[in-house]
């Protein structure tokens, strides 16, 4: 078993008909239907995104015997940047900044499909074999389709969340950004922005951070101030002065100096 999460088991496989390892998500039989709503919106996101080198792929999907879904998708042997982050501390500049180039094209290339992913954070940023980074776990994407149910609010990870979102606000390709802003911000610190010092409840972090937006964006020794810069735009609370899209993010990372 690779790992747990609120509504799905990973485990890695071989597929015998390629000769290669894969990862297989499976649908806990215990959920209900709206965790079956949130598997099924991440095999509609991960299937339009397939083939994008910043965007896990899927490779097949189906049903179990006894009646629960699964994917199967691309193996990243190297584990997520919230495992590299615990195992050996913040990232050099250098590194998130072009981890942070990679990941934005790749939402930018959801964006365009009209998928908003609502989670990205270190635990869903991948490592594949190749040394590249790649967006998993389109557990809670919202499909910018009409009718498309936009009510995933508690589905989020608050730390990495943007602060409209904490109002009921729909989510947007500048809530994405934010979030983005938060995880590039956490590799370099070790931590998320406007994070508590101890550990509290969901309802006590909402309320912390609710607290805390407008807060000047506390510094990370070491980093440029032109990097600094750019994360300040990323993670602004007001999405209309933030970074719009994650276009501008990409190409705003990608001016900086190596």
């Amino acid at each position: 078993m690779l790992g747990e999460g609120g509504f799905a088991t990973v485990y890695r496989a071989r597929q015998i008909s390629l000769d290669r390892d894969v990862a297989v998500k499976v649908l806990d039989r215990r959920l209900g239907e709206r965790d079956l709503r949130r598997f099924r919106r991440e095999v509609d996101a991960a299937v339009r995104l397939s083939g994008h080198p910043g965007v896990v792929a899927v490779h097949d999907r189906g049903t179990l015997d006894d009646g629960r879904p699964f994917l199967v998708m691309e193996l990243c042997p190297g584990g997520s940047l919230a495992d590299r982050l615990h195992r050996d501390g913040p990232l050099p500049p250098g590194t998130v900044r072009r981890f942070g180039v990679q990941i934005a094209d790749a939402v930018a290339a959801a964006h365009e499909l009209g998928v908003l992913h609502r989670d990205i954070k270190p635990a869903n940023l991948l490592l594949s074999r190749f040394g590249l980074v790649a967006l998993a776990d389109f557990g809670i994407a919202v499909l910018a389709d009409p009718g498309q149910d936009h009510s995933v609010t508690l589905s989020m990870t608050p730390a990495y969340a943007a602060p409209e979102m904490f109002k009921g606000a729909d989510p947007s390709p500048a809530s994405d950004v934010y979030s983005l802003g938060a995880t590039l911000y956490a590799l370099l610190a070790g931590r998320a922005p406007h994070s508590p010092d101890r550990q509290l409840r969901p309802e006590a972090l909402i309320a912390h951070l609710i607290r805390q937006q407008g807060a000047p964006l506390p510094r990370v020794p070491g980093v440029s101030d032109a990097l600094m810069d750019v994360l300040r735009r990323a993670l602004d609370p007001d999405p209309a002065t933030r970074y719009p899209t994650a276009v501008r993010l990409r190409d705003a990372l990608t001016a900086l100096d190596p």
